[in-house]
């Protein structure tokens, strides 16, 4: 299925002949465009640098799990049975 040309926005950009070649085989051997293996690309950084990110925010929120008497007061009672 086509994008809309309003949904799509046209990037030039500059890469060493090296990269350029590896995508040229890669076109080939997939049998897509370039612009799909930069898209898919483009989409799979974005999804790391998400991920890194949550990953980063969860550390900060255990340390301040393991820091924040407040946050743990209540780690005594997790085993407890309240039946």
């Amino acid at each position: 299925m086509h994008k809309a040309i309003s949904e799509i926005d046209r990037v030039t950009i500059s890469l060493p002949h090296a990269i350029t070649s590896e995508v040229e085989a890669l076109r080939a051997k997939l049998n897509v465009s370039r612009s799909e293996i930069f898209k898919r690309a483009v989409e799979r950084f974005i999804e790391e640098q998400r991920r890194n990110q949550l990953t980063g925010i969860a550390a900060e929120m255990a340390e301040e799990y393991r820091s924040n008497r407040e946050l743990t007061v209540c780690t005594a009672l997790d085993a407890e049975d309240f039946a």
